[in-house]
């Protein structure tokens, strides 16, 4: 089998490059890079083993290109002939989204566009399943009493980035029903994971938190809302659902890829601080609130476990002493 990995460059997508091609998959990465990164994202308790480059030998290669352009999609397509395309390319912050709504959804939806378009247009394309990885923040502000969140609940998006993956999910549904592809469509709870950037929440704590165990800070912790309440997978855990779904996966569905318990970030920061002997003052960063917060977000992942033999194999103290650990590495090692 031959996969097309979109935004293989990014923190997801060199995860699961690695996860297909340990399954024997064929992939051709792309990414908005000229070239993929070097090797570099150690993943502890695996027998410190680091992570290969989207083009590594043995499984995968690696082209550029920029999705948003129509021409530049239909000649990836059609070069690469894929039976399946894991499309994860995406501004992935809503944080972000607030300062760049036009880029947002210039690259998330314009670029699912131009994929889609290409699929269509080529006739094995109609042939090829299509995984397009959206958001649970699609869900917006819920109430508790809702909780856990299914498939069919309403979608209120908040943000840019919100919007643009609740476009970007029906588009790709709609194109299933207009025009026959298979489609599967995801709605992907927060994860993390070695490698991950400080621009997103749990990793931010954990880099502060290491800079302070080694000295490198005084013992301050500043963050934004931590009284919010989300479901959390480990990385590996959602690469593998990704996989599992498109090789046995239902088409023309939505599925929530979720953990189905909740974690309050203060909870996840108390754990991440009970590794620095001494006392550590947590203070709020004014610059670090959202314009609009969603206080609870949790989902139901009763659909997916039915459809793909999958259930969460990391738990949260491994997710969060993995994260911890990486990030105490890369901070001693800048010094």
């Amino acid at each position: 089998m031959k996969a097309l990995v979109t935004g293989a460059c990014g923190f997801v997508g060199r995860y699961l490059v690695d996860e297909l091609v340990s399954f024997n998959w064929d992939v051709a990465a792309t990414d908005i890079l000229d070239a993929p990164p070097p090797a570099g994202v150690t993943i502890p308790g695996e027998g410190t083993r680091t992570l290969p480059p989207p083009a590594a030998s043995g499984g995968s290669s690696y082209r550029r290109c920029d999705l948003t352009d129509p021409v530049s999609a239909a000649a990836l397509v059609e070069e690469t002939s894929p039976d399946a395309v894991f499309h994860l390319a995406a501004q992935s912050s809503a944080g972000r989204s607030f300062d760049d709504p036009f880029g947002t959804i210039r690259t998330n939806l314009f670029g699912t566009l131009g994929l889609l378009e290409a699929l269509r247009r080529s006739p094995r394309g109609r042939k090829t399943v299509f995984l397009s990885v959206s958001s649970s923040e699609e869900y917006g502000r819920r109430p508790r009493e809702e909780m856990p969140l299914r498939e069919e609940s309403r979608i209120e998006p908040v943000s840019p980035y919100a919007v643009s993956k609740a476009a970007q999910g029906m588009l790709a549904l709609q194109y299933g029903t207009c025009h026959g592809l298979p489609v599967i469509v995801t709605r992907s709870f927060g994860h993390t994971g070695p490698g991950q950037s400080d621009m997103f929440v749990l990793p931010a704590f954990a880099r502060r938190c290491a800079r302070v165990r080694l000295g490198l800070d005084e013992p301050v912790v500043r963050t934004g809302n931590i009284d919010v309440e989300r479901d959390f997978l480990d990385v590996r855990d959602v690469v593998r659902a990704y996989r599992l779904l498109v090789e046995s996966g239902s088409r023309g569905r939505v599925f929530n890829v979720c953990s189905g318990t909740g974690l309050q970030l203060r909870d996840a920061l108390d754990i991440l601080l009970a590794r620095i002997p001494g006392d550590v003052q947590v203070e709020t960063d004014p610059a670090l609130l959202r314009p609009v917060d969603v206080p609870v977000m949790i989902g139901s992942n009763e659909r997916l476990r039915a459809a793909i033999d999958w259930e969460p194999s990391i738990g949260r103290g491994r997710m969060l002493a993995d994260l911890a650990d990486w990030w105490e590495r890369r901070e001693a090692a800048d010094g």
